[in-house]
C-alpha cells in the first residue's frame, strides 16, 4: 500500500515539474520576444542572405548631378496638378482626397515630418517604393548589405503648413508641389545603414542619384537637386 501511494505522490511531482517547466520555456519565449524589439527590424539587421560576398564592387559613373537634376519649379508644378489632389489639403480632410499613408518600412524611412504629412498620391507611393527597392538592389549587387534605407524628409504640405512655413521663410511658395501629394524630398546626406555590410556615404549618394536618374529617364519622374536642403526634389510624372 504504501509503495502505490510512493509511486502516485512520485507521479504527481513528475506532473507538477513538468508543467512548470512548460510554464518556464513560455516565459522565457515571450521575454526574447519582449526584449529583442521588432522581429522585422533585428532580421533586417542580421539577415546574412542580405548580401553576397562573391559580388564585387564598382566605380559608379559620376555626373554633375545639380545640373542632370535640373527640372524647374514650373515644370514640377505643372506634373503636380495634373496628377495630384483637387482643393486645398488639411490635417482633417487629409484621409478623404484619395491618397494614401506612407510611413518607414523595409525599403525607406520616413523622418521625423515638422511641416508636412505622410500622405501622398498612389503613383507617389509607387514610385517611392520603386526608389527603395531599386536602391537595395543596386547594393546587394556590389556586395553590399541591401538593408540600407533613404530617408525621406518631407512630403505633403497641408494649408497650416503652408502658413507656418510662409512666415518663418519670406522665399516659401504658397502654391509648392507638395501641396498636391504628388512630390517628396530624400535626403542624399544620410542613410539609415545597418549593422553588417554597410556602404560608405559616399557610395550610398552615388546609387541614390543613379536609382532616380534611372527612373527620370522612364519618364516617371521630375527631378531637382536641392543644395540648401540636401535632398532631391521629386515630382511623380
Amino acid at each position: 500500500m504504501k509503495t502505490d501511494l510512493g509511486r502516485s505522490e512520485k507521479a504527481k511531482a513528475i506532473v507538477h515539474l513538468v508543467i512548470v517547466a512548460l510554464v518556464l520555456i513560455g516565459l522565457v519565449v515571450c521575454g526574447v520576444r519582449v526584449f529583442s524589439g521588432s522581429g522585422k527590424e533585428r532580421s533586417r539587421k542580421h539577415d546574412r542572405h542580405a548580401w553576397n560576398d562573391s559580388y564585387k564592387d564598382h566605380r559608379e559613373r559620376e555626373r554633375n548631378w545639380p545640373s542632370v537634376f535640373g527640372d524647374l519649379q514650373e515644370t514640377q508644378l505643372q506634373a503636380a496638378i495634373k496628377n495630384g489632389v483637387r482643393g486645398t489639403v488639411t490635417r482633417e480632410n487629409v484621409e478623404t482626397l484619395g491618397m494614401v499613408q506612407i510611413g518607414t518600412n523595409d525599403l525607406y524611412k520616413v523622418d521625423r515630418l515638422t511641416h508636412s504629412v505622410p500622405w501622398v498620391v498612389p503613383k507617389m507611393a509607387t514610385l517611392l517604393d520603386d526608389i527603395g527597392r531599386a536602391f537595395q538592389d543596386s547594393l546587394y549587387r556590389r556586395g553590399y548589405n541591401r538593408h540600407h534605407r533613404i530617408i525621406v524628409t518631407s512630403v505633403t504640405r497641408t494649408a497650416e503648413d503652408v502658413k507656418r512655413l510662409s512666415q518663418q521663410n519670406v522665399n516659401a511658395t504658397e502654391n509648392s508641389c507638395h501641396c498636391y501629394g504628388t512630390t517628396i524630398d530624400i535626403t542624399y546626406v544620410r542613410y539609415d545603414k545597418p549593422e553588417e555590410h554597410a556602404a560608405s556615404d559616399e557610395k550610398l549618394r552615388s546609387l541614390l542619384m543613379q536609382t532616380v536618374y534611372d527612373l527620370r529617364e522612364q519618364k516617371r519622374c521630375y527631378v531637382k537637386f536641392e543644395r540648401k536642403q540636401s535632398c532631391l526634389h521629386i515630382t511623380v510624372r
